[in-house]
């Protein structure tokens, strides 16, 4: 019974967002959390990085890399940028990116733990708008040639709760909302047999 219960909430969820005007955003939406899940690249240059993180806020390692070609799936994409890092942890530990060209922004931000910053030790978190990020397993290894892995459990959250139209992580997208073509702009060919 309760897994016919499941099934039929789960089915009525996914009825109801397929059936507004706003279906393709929804199933975006999740395609997107489902790939948020994991974070991979692979980077050559100068670099050497052995580091372990289990969570934003327990590291154990250190790394430095210093304008290195890298290359992955980052924000919702697979592309190639140039990165300079400097990250080290003796349980409590920091993320530093200090220079990241190529994508948008940042590919995980800096965060940890700064000791006498301002007057004081304060903690940054990669994603402020997202407590999720902090459940967050990473390893990285490097020797001129390295890789570089993030599990984010708090996406798979997302991802789950995202099915019943949840967004803990406020990264859905009205995609359905962007700037279209007006149908007279939009070319049609027309041939006659």
């Amino acid at each position: 019974m309760k897994h016919h219960l499941a099934a039929g909430l789960l089915s009525l969820s996914l009825l109801t967002s397929c059936s507004s005007t706003n279906a393709s955003d929804y199933l975006l939406n999740r395609g997107g959390d489902l790939v948020d899940i994991v974070r991979l690249h692979v980077m050559f240059g100068k670099g050497v990085a052995v580091k372990l993180d289990v969570t934003r806020g327990l590291q154990l390692g250190i790394g430095w890399e210093s304008n290195v070609w890298a290359w992955g799936l980052a924000n919702r994409e697979v592309a190639g940028w140039r990165e300079s890092i400097f990250t080290w942890g003796l349980l409590l530990g920091y993320h530093d990116e200090k220079e990241i060209v190529g994508i948008d922004g940042w590919y995980s931000h800096s965060y940890g733990w700064r000791f006498g910053a301002e007057g004081g030790s304060t903690f940054t978190a990669s994603e402020p708008d997202n407590p999720l990020d902090f459940l967050t397993l990473r390893g990285t290894l490097m020797l001129v040639v390295g890789v570089d892995a993030e599990i984010r459990f708090g996406e798979v959250i997302d991802f789950l709760v995202g099915i019943f139209q949840f967004d803990p992580a406020g990264d859905d997208r009205p995609y359905s909302t962007y700037k279209r073509l007006p149908d007279d702009e939009i070319e049609v060919e027309v041939t006659e047999d």
